[in-house]
């Protein structure tokens, strides 16, 4: 049954790949691994994108944000790729980096805090 499986999934993968225009290797491998978990995966996913207000654009946006912010090369280069085929722009992939730059920038100064505070005393 999973080699069945396995190859179900990996031609679905190939499809999505040419669809998408965007290699899946993580998901590739998780196949060979336990292909249950990558049907499941793209179970959440199509229910996801069926329920989802969002028109592509935004969403590329808001998946490209979420990428920087979780710092992974792989889902980075994936989300620049899948956000120029949503039709973004250079300008506003730029300004979705700065903006997830500063986010973050701010959440590691914000939790830095309580150390400041055991250091310096109350800030006030």
């Amino acid at each position: 049954m999973n080699d069945q499986l396995k190859q179900e999934i990996l031609i679905q993968l190939g499809e999505e790949e040419k669809r998408t225009g965007r290699k899946m290797k993580l998901r590739r491998y998780l196949a060979e691994v336990n292909p249950h978990l990558v049907k499941a995966q793209g179970a959440v996913a199509q229910i996801t994108r069926e329920d989802n207000p969002l028109d592509q654009k935004t969403l590329a946006a808001v998946n490209l944000a979420a990428a920087l912010a979780s710092r992974v090369p792989m889902c980075i280069r994936n989300n620049m790729v899948a956000a120029q085929n949503n039709g973004l722009s250079l300008d506003e992939i730029g300004a979705i980096m700065a903006a997830a730059q500063f986010i973050t920038g701010t959440a590691v100064l914000s939790a830095s805090l309580e150390g400041l505070q055991t250091i310096i005393g109350d800030l006030g």
